[in-house]
């Protein structure tokens, strides 16, 4: 899908996978950030100071990740409001996701 992209694309489809990939990016960030604070969480041990960082990690990991899906929806939304052919959904996501984990 990459190559075929690179090799033969259009600057839309360019455009449209990196979207895609900065929504994978972003997600995986927060899901990373999330595991973070809720092991920062676990070992506060009580200290309000950490107990306070560790829920405002998981705050601010989980107001990003909304960000990231409003960002994706408003870029299809006003790409189908100018009449853009932006190939963009969520099984485009979910497809360019599997061909990353299989490169790994």
């Amino acid at each position: 899908m990459i190559r075929d992209l690179l090799e033969g694309g259009s600057i839309i489809d360019v455009v449209a996978t990196l979207i895609a990939l900065s929504i994978i990016f972003a997600s995986i960030l927060s899901l990373l950030f999330i595991i973070w604070g809720g092991i920062s969480f676990i070992l506060s041990a009580g200290d309000d100071e950490k107990i306070k960082k560790a829920t405002n990690t998981i705050r601010y990991a989980i107001i990003g990740l909304v960000i990231s899906f409003i960002a994706f929806f408003l870029v299809s939304w006003i790409s189908r409001l100018l009449d853009i052919p932006f190939d963009l959904n969520f099984s485009t996501i979910v497809a360019l996701m599997q061909e990353i984990f299989r490169a790994l």
